[in-house]
């Protein structure tokens, strides 16, 4: 009984280490990096980040290995050991598809 609680500290602990990919925030990435660019590159820049993005998250979501629970209690979610954290990549590629997304309406480009 005495190693129930260190156990169930460690668990809490490592459940919070990762992020699934739907719920990592956009980082801010100014729109103003594709104000040159033609809408047909534009939107080959979209369709290659929007392909990044989705390898990332994936990454992202195979790093979470299941639900861990104790006693019916969900204690969130363990990541894979030796897993890496795609959270800053995922964040900054989401950034840069919005922001590719505002010089396309800027521009007045078909979507």
């Amino acid at each position: 009984m005495r190693m129930t609680a260190p156990i169930l500290a460690l668990a809490v602990l490592a459940a919070g280490c990762t992020q699934r990919s739907d719920t990592i925030g956009a980082m801010p990435v100014s729109p103003s990096e594709y104000e040159g660019a033609s809408c047909s590159q534009l939107s080959e820049l979209m369709q290659t980040e929007k392909a990044k993005l989705k390898d990332l998250s994936r990454l992202q979501d195979e790093e979470i290995v299941g639900d861990f629970r104790v006693m019916g209690a969900n204690l969130g979610a363990v990541a894979a050991d030796g897993a890496g954290n795609q959270e800053n990549a995922i964040a900054y590629a989401k950034g840069k598809v919005n922001a590719i997304d505002i010089a396309m309406r800027r521009q007045g480009c078909a979507m």
